[in-house]
């Protein structure tokens, strides 16, 4: 069977792999973007933050069509909660939206799209032999894998990459979305936490835990205590959706795997989300841009794996320091504590989500609240004056308190 020749093939239409396609097409490079499913509504939140929206700046076409969060209110596991005030706002949309406004703008810069996935991609002389899920042949001299957390091109490329696999659950309930305002409920004798997202016309409600802790329905009917707590009711028609994240905290393998002068890994199947909190739109989008960067014909991507370490090795370590300490039960009950009763203290939780949200350094937090602006201390005592508010963590507690760290994820 003849196959048709590309310079770079794309396995993955997701933001990474769109966009990976649209710069490199740009650069009038032949690609093929291969998906059997894009666009879809992927389970997540669906959250663009400021760092993206300063770091892919076409996102601001995004912003009439999802809601722009301008506080976030941080939950204790004693239901304890303060509202903190965001520097810079963060956009939250839906997933497929987004993955429609890439996959299109790929198109139109030239990069031709196949609704066909991947069941056999092989190393050859000169490149490789795809062979996609209609067993139609296809050939290329590079080869880009963006598709997703459980990758099949990463299998084939780079083996001995293993990133982390945290599991999330995720619905999407039409009652009780708040505007304006996103939800952060840390959780009782685990490591993570519920988030609640307000989007046109319903919410995104997940949670995420660290690998290997809790299953899948303790998971679900922690989901399902929060909605009864917040609006009294379960939406029937919002179904449970799940799926895993690829995190830089990798089991096994280096930067030094995530390309090659044939390949290259973008994304979630390169294992780039933030550690502490999940967040890989942002890490999807720039793994794309440098990607495209460092692209030449003459060494391919070899110099991808070591941009990616100068761009986001130093986010990457601050990432798993705060997963360490932020997110454990003892530490979220006492910064929540102390930010209710100190401006101080709600002005060290107001860096610490503007570094998280900014990507920015965990020593220029300190610094800023060492310093203590003027106009900073104000908001904080406004801050620290606020009610508690949902009544949603006991019943949450109670849920997760049925399970202990041994059960496993599923």
């Amino acid at each position: 069977m003849h196959a048709k020749e590309w310079d770079v093939i794309v396995v993955g239409a997701g933001p990474a792999g769109s966009r990976a396609a649209e710069l490199l097409a740009e650069k009038s490079v032949s690609v093929l973007l291969m998906d059997p499913k894009a666009p879809w509504e992927k389970p997540c939140g669906g959250g663009l933050t400021a760092a993206a929206l300063a770091n892919t700046p076409e996102l601001q076409e995004l912003v009439d069509r999802g809601m722009l969060i301008h506080e976030l209110q941080a939950v204790a596991p004693s239901g304890t909660s303060i509202v903190l005030p965001l520097h810079d706002p963060y956009l939250v949309v839906s997933r497929k939206m987004l993955s429609e406004w890439a996959l299109e703008r790929a198109q139109t810069s030239g990069a031709r799209f196949l609704s066909a996935g991947v069941s056999m991609a092989e190393r050859e002389p000169g490149g490789w032999k795809v062979t996609d899920s209609n067993s139609h042949v296809h050939r290329a001299r590079w080869l880009l894998g963006a598709d997703g957390a459980t990758s099949r091109i990463r299998g084939v490329v780079a083996p001995g990459l293993k990133p982390e696999l945290a599991p999330t659950r995720v619905v999407y309930p039409t009652e009780g979305s708040p505007s304006g305002r996103a939800v952060f409920q840390f959780l009782p004798r685990a490591e993570g936490y519920i988030w609640d997202f307000p989007r046109l016309g319903h919410h995104s409600v997940g949670i995420g835990v660290a690998p290997g802790t809790f299953k899948r329905d303790v998971l679900d009917g922690a989901l399902t205590q929060y909605q009864l707590a917040e609006t009294g009711a379960v939406d029937s028609a919002a179904s449970d959706a799940g799926a895993v994240i690829a995190t830089s905290a990798w089991t096994a393998g280096k930067m030094a795997d995530l390309g090659g002068s044939d390949y290259a890994l973008l994304g979630d199947a390169g294992g780039m989300a933030d550690p502490a909190t999940g967040e890989g739109i942002d890490y999807a989008l720039r793994s794309a841009t440098i990607a495209a960067s460092v692209f030449t014909p003459e060494k391919g991507f070899s110099r991808y794996p070591s941009a990616i370490k100068r761009a986001f090795g130093a986010e990457f370590r601050r990432a798993k320091l705060i997963r360490r300490w932020l997110y454990h039960p003892e530490v979220a009950e006492r910064l929540v504590a102390r930010a209710k009763r100190s401006p101080r203290g709600a002005l060290l939780l107001m860096a610490l989500a503007d570094a998280i949200n900014n990507h920015g350094s965990l020593g220029a937090a300190l610094w800023r609240v060492i310093r203590g602006p003027v106009e900073d201390l104000r908001k904080a005592q406004e801050a620290c004056d606020c009610a508690s508010g949902g009544g949603a963590s006991a019943r949450v507690q109670g849920t997760l308190a049925e399970a202990t760290n041994d059960h496993g994820s599923d």
